[in-house]
């Protein structure tokens, strides 16, 4: 009795054992459920707290040990990659929560750690990067360049360091290869009446007046005599007339300095600096562009790479700035089409056979062997071949469509082929005789296609209308062909058609009519019986067959990439001379009267009998001096990369003014010069005005004379001029400068005036 409760005591507990194991297992598969639910909704902590909480409620299951190690893994590569995106966006502060969360993970992570300490040296470069701008905007390159010295220590690809060490390479090699410019003095007004002057003495007399140094090649003959009659021009443009005149060349040396020399080849070769330049082509043939440059600019020292598609030229300053203008015309990309194609093949067939099919053979046959074994044949020996006949009554109506529909993409004047069909293999057997044996048999084998093959080739118009050659071929593979050679040929039936079309851009054009048509009729008649009438067909089987196939093909073109109009202002300009290459014409840009301060008038000493010396000028009393002009800038103050942008001068108190010239600087690598347009200043007090302008887009200037024909001058407020330009370049600030002003009254009489402040526009990707 003891034993047996013993017996079931054992029993209870190894019961009680079995329920506890099974609700302990119940629960951890519950919490690793829990566990990767909670992680595909993203929360990443409670979800791997979930499965550590499922192996300690089953230690020894190892799949809850292997989805906790996995799963922890890819939590901590996403978070690393969360990180690492962050960082690279500019958001430290999410950078940040994202490698803790690793560390939270995994305390010892080394990425994770590594992530914090680059977050560390991205803040202390942010700091040294801001200080660098700022040098950059006083223009203390050095400064700059030294400041941002740490930070390439450190990390040699930093994005913006390399941008402010972009510009700060920029702004030394501009400063570097920019040849001296001139000053304000080559811009006063003088007054020159000189008649079969000795040169040297009118240079010397200028120079006095001007302040400007003239240094003359010793090769230039004392001899040369010059007469020149010019009134409110410019000592630049008097400088270039009398050079005209005399063969002559100058070469600025300083702000005010020029150097005159004769105008020969040799001299050329002595004196006349010459750059560098290479141009990277993008879309331009070099080769082509190189043969355009030797035939209108004469360019002899030109280098292609072809493996770089680009080349390099070595010439005057001048000349590089006309292949700047040539190359950027010509180096556009070519526009490309997308061409929708629809080919539908349409078969029809009717094929009926109606009739008795009557069989066509009678045989019979006997059981003898000999002759002499038919004398004794009856009907028990003579057999003969079953007769029957067949009743047809079949219609069979079939209508099959065949669609290709595939896109091609072409660039304009280049072919596209599409080839849809098989390619079936063509055997060609050789057979060469031996005396002495077999034959040998020598074989090759070609492919033929077979099927829809289409070919064309675009023709983009600059109003993106689209002209297309199409070359269609539809082919169908027919009886194979065998001879005892044993090559194999197929017999192929074609259907082509050639044509040109003329589509808009998403235009639809459909061509169709290539139709093969096929009537076949058949009979199988009892001789005699079938021809007679009406009973005839009782002893005939008649079949007929019409099959129809048509090909209809739809073609729709889409403009890829729209083709640039070229601007007029870089499709036509100046060249200079036969001899001399410029940019810009030899004009005497008005730039207002000369003053009492900024005239000079220059007479030579007496002249020698036979010339007749002019009479000096009559300069006209000045008037009381008016209070000054003022003048101000309108426009916006940011804009972006891509923008046009409109910037209008005004003044304030025209004080009776006339004329007027200016001159404003830009940033080139921020600003492109569009267009120039004469304000209202003039116009509103009823006065006749030209509008002269000369823009130097590689310098960043634009000089406007601005003219008019009255008795009286503009009174009161109005619009100067208006400057439209082109935003090409990003700065946190781009200063626009009106550097120079010369207004005048009627007379010729100089106002005084007050320059505005520089205007600064920020710009922006």
């Amino acid at each position: 009795m003891n034993q047996l409760a013993i017996s079931l005591k054992r029993g209870r507990t190894a019961l009680l054992f079995i329920v506890v194991l099974l609700a302990a297992c119940a629960s951890a598969q519950r919490l690793h459920d829990e566990g990767l639910a909670l992680l595909d909704e993203g929360k990443t902590m409670e979800g791997l707290a979930k499965l550590q909480a499922s192996i300690k409620e089953e230690p020894d299951n190892a799949g809850y040990r292997a989805s906790l190690a996995r799963n922890r893994d890819l939590a901590i590569n996403r978070l690393l990659a969360v990180g690492n995106n962050a960082r690279i966006a500019g958001h430290p502060d999410a950078a940040q929560t994202a490698y803790m969360e690793v560390l939270k993970i995994n305390a010892n992570n080394a990425r994770a750690k590594e992530g914090l300490a680059a977050l560390e040296m991205d803040n202390r470069h942010s700091k040294i990067i801001a200080e660098a701008r700022e040098l950059l905007k006083k223009g203390d390159l050095d400064a700059t360049r030294d400041a941002l010295r740490p930070v390439f220590l450190e990390n040699p690809v930093q994005a913006e360091a390399l941008e402010i060490q972009r510009k700060i390479d920029e702004l030394t090699e501009k400063e570097r290869s920019a040849g001296p410019s001139l000053t304000a003095k080559f811009k006063k007004p003088v007054t020159l009446e000189f008649r079969d002057a000795n040169v040297k003495m009118v240079f010397e007399a200028l120079s006095r007046t001007s302040g400007i140094n003239v240094l003359l090649d010793k090769d230039v003959k004392p001899d040369l005599k010059t007469s020149i009659f010019v009134k409110d021009a410019s000592v630049e443009d008097a400088i270039d007339l009398i050079l005209l005149q005399n063969m002559l060349e100058k070469k600025v040396l300083n702000d005010n300095t020029v150097f005159v020399y004769p105008n020969t080849p040799e001299k050329n070769k002595d004196y006349q600096e010459l750059k560098v330049r290479s141009f990277h082509l993008t879309n331009a043939d070099p080769k082509q562009m190189v043969a355009m440059l030797k035939a209108l600019l004469k360019t002899r020292d030109i280098y292609v790479n072809e493996k770089t598609n680009s080349m390099v030229m070595r010439d005057t300053p001048e000349a590089i700035r006309l292949a700047e203008k040539m190359v950027e015309d010509q180096d556009i990309s070519e526009p490309e089409v997308m061409l929708e194609v629809e080919v539908l093949e349409v078969n029809r067939s009717l094929t009926d056979q109606l009739g008795i099919n009557w069989p066509s053979t009678f045989s019979v046959a006997t059981t003898g062997t000999t002759l002499n074994d038919l004398k004794h044949q009856d009907a028990a020996t003579i057999t003969a071949s079953t007769l029957g006949a067949t009743l047809d009554l079949m219609l069979q109506d079939s209508s099959t469509n065949i669609l290709a529909s595939p896109r091609i993409r072409a660039r304009n004047h280049e072919k596209a082929k599409i080839m849809i069909g098989d390619r079936v293999p063509i055997i060609t057997n050789a057979v060469t005789p031996i005396s002495t044996g077999t034959p040998v048999v020598t074989g090759s084998i070609q492919y033929l296609d077979v099927g829809l093959k289409l070919e064309v080739e675009p023709d983009i118009h600059l109003d993106n209308e689209v002209a297309i050659k199409i070359n269609m071929e539809v082919s169908t593979l027919g009886a194979q062909v065998q001879n005892v050679s044993g090559s194999v040929a197929y017999q192929v039936s074609t259907r082509n058609a050639q044509t040109l079309l003329q589509l808009k851009d998403g235009e639809t054009q459909i061509l169709a009519g290539l139709i093969d048509n096929e009537d076949r009729a058949s009979a199988a008649k009892v001789p005699g019986l079938g021809q007679l009438p009406i009973l005839g067909h009782l002893f005939s089987d008649n079949g007929d067959k019409n099959t129809k196939t048509e090909i209809v093909l739809s073609i729709t073109p889409h403009v890829v990439g729209k083709s640039r109009i070229p601007d007029a202002r870089k499709t036509e300009y100046w060249s200079g001379t036969e001899a001399t290459l410029r940019d810009s014409q030899l004009i005497m840009k008005p730039i207002g009267a000369s003053s009492a301060v900024a005239m000079a008038v220059i007479h030579p000493p007496l002249p020698a009998p036979a010339a007749t010396p002019l009479p000096a000028p009559v300069e006209t009393p000045a008037p009381a001096t008016p209070s000054p002009m003022t003048f101000s800038w309108q426009g916006p103050t940011q804009a972006k990369v891509g923008d046009k942008i409109s910037l209008i001068l005004n003044t304030q108190s025209a004080q009776g003014m006339n004329n007027l010239g200016l001159q404003v600087n830009f940033d080139p690598a921020v600003l492109k010069v569009v267009d120039v347009v004469e304000g209202n200043i003039l116009k509103q007090s009823n006065i006749q005005s030209k509008l002269t302008t000369s823009i130097n887009q590689a310098n960043g200037q634009v000089v406007v004379g601005l003219a008019g024909h009255g008795a009286n001058g503009a009174m009161g407020e109005g619009s100067i001029v208006t400057l439209t330009f082109e935003v090409t370049g990003e700065a946190p600030q781009s200063k626009i400068t009106l550097t120079q002003i010369e207004p005048n009254r009627a007379g010729g009489h100089g106002l005084s005036y007050s320059a505005p402040v520089p205007y600064l526009i920020a710009v922006s990707k």
